[in-house]
């Protein structure tokens, strides 16, 4: 977690939050985290996403009148790639068959807390919540805490709760709490039929997925060549991740597809990153999800579950899912590739979030003098009684 420790009259400090860590198969994860505290009253929110609206901006720090000096502060990174045409498939592609349907209870607790010696006159806090999405997954319950809380729409249509403290003092803690219950749906595409209109958007490079990398796009040729359609395309470059990249514990830090490509390992974020890349470069459209799983068995550790996984879009189908981390080993390969288990939940469409800063999850800034701010996250998943 990062700390700014700054002895200045008033500055705002935005910091990186929501720390990525990749869900893998129960039989190959270990990592714990510490718990927090116990939630506060809920109340209910309506699992209809609203109406896109206009991005809210990205937030950025800025100075008290009296301020003598200006921190420095790491860069926000910011995508380079236009996320606001229409993703609506075509009117002749075919859905997806529904294998079977899990409920869940999904919690999400992320706390703040100010080691001092100063006081946090105003702390914002934006936490992505989880939607209904087709064909994925559908809310049947939610609640967001505490009750005082602005829904915020990006440019993906993720949602976004907008909270905001005031006078944190030192040694004082606040705590945010979002509780769902989720329907997941199994999913399994028919791609013996791939023909049709190609959408014209998701193309472009952004950062971390270097789309136009001479490297990637030259692999990218290679693969493609003697596929009788993008669906065979897409197949192929599924398989080469799966085949050239080796999972690594995840690390902070994100380091993109060429990166993962060149050092042939990764953890759940370069897997993504990689296949996200191929595709563009292939012509194939795609995008990044990123979410939370469920893993099943005698002794799983609930604590580990956030992931990355992408869907590309294909013509006759639209929108299918693709998880090259939990597809490399050759066993799985089938049920990753336009294929999913129910155990997989979204939580934010697309890479680079900008109400995110470009970060996951979450995200937050301050404003005052002498703070040690510093953060917890802690997601529980278990099925729904």
């Amino acid at each position: 977690m990062t700390r700014l420790h700054r002895t200045l009259l008033l500055f705002t400090f935005v910091l990186l939050a929501g720390t990525l860590a990749c869900s893998l198969p129960l039989e190959i994860v270990v990592q714990t985290t510490t718990p927090v505290a116990t939630p506060w009253a809920t109340q209910a929110l309506s699992p209809t996403p609203q109406a896109t609206t206009p991005p809210p901006p990205t937030p950025t720090r800025t100075t008290g009148p009296t301020a003598t000096a200006v921190p420095t502060l790491t860069p926000t990174p910011q995508p380079t790639h236009t996320a606001t045409q229409t993703a609506t498939p075509s009117p002749n592609t075919q859905g997806p068959a529904i294998l079977s349907q899990t409920d869940y209870q999904v919690v999400e607790r992320v706390q703040l807390t100010n080691a001092g010696p100063g006081t946090v006159e105003r702390l914002t806090l934006w936490v992505a919540l989880i939607t209904s999405l087709e064909p994925y997954q559908e809310i049947l319950q939610s609640s967001v805490q505490p009750p005082d809380f602005e829904v915020v729409d990006d440019e993906y249509g993720n949602q976004y709760a907008r909270i905001e403290y005031h006078n944190l003092l030192a040694g004082g803690s606040v705590e945010a709490t979002l509780s769902y219950q989720v329907r997941v749906n199994e999913l399994a595409f028919d791609l013996s039929y791939c023909s049709g209109e190609m959408l014209q958007a998701f193309l472009e490079p952004e950062t971390h997925v270097e789309s136009d990398a001479e490297e990637i796009k030259t692999l990218a040729q290679e693969l493609l060549e003697g596929s009788a359609s993008p669906c065979h395309t897409l197949r192929s470059l599924y398989d080469y991740v799966g085949d050239n990249i080796s999972y690594r514990s995840y690390e902070s830090g994100d380091r993109g597809a060429v990166w993962a490509l060149e050092q042939g390992s990764g953890d759940c974020t370069e897997f993504a990153d990689a296949l996200l890349a191929l595709s563009r470069a292939a012509g194939i459209p795609a995008r990044f999800l990123e979410g939370v799983t469920y893993r099943a068995g005698e002794r799983p550790d609930p604590t580990q579950i956030k992931h990355d996984w992408l869907e590309a879009y294909l013509p006759g189908h639209g929108w299918v899912p693709l998880d090259p981390t939990w597809g490399r080993f050759t066993e799985r390969r089938e049920r990753y590739f336009a294929q999913m288990s129910p155990d997989h939940i979204v939580v934010t469409r697309g890479r680079n979030l900008s109400t995110l800063g470009g970060y996951h999850y979450f995200y937050y800034n301050w404003s005052g003098v002498d703070v040690n701010l510093s953060h917890q996250e802690e997601w529980s998943v278990s099925r729904a009684e």
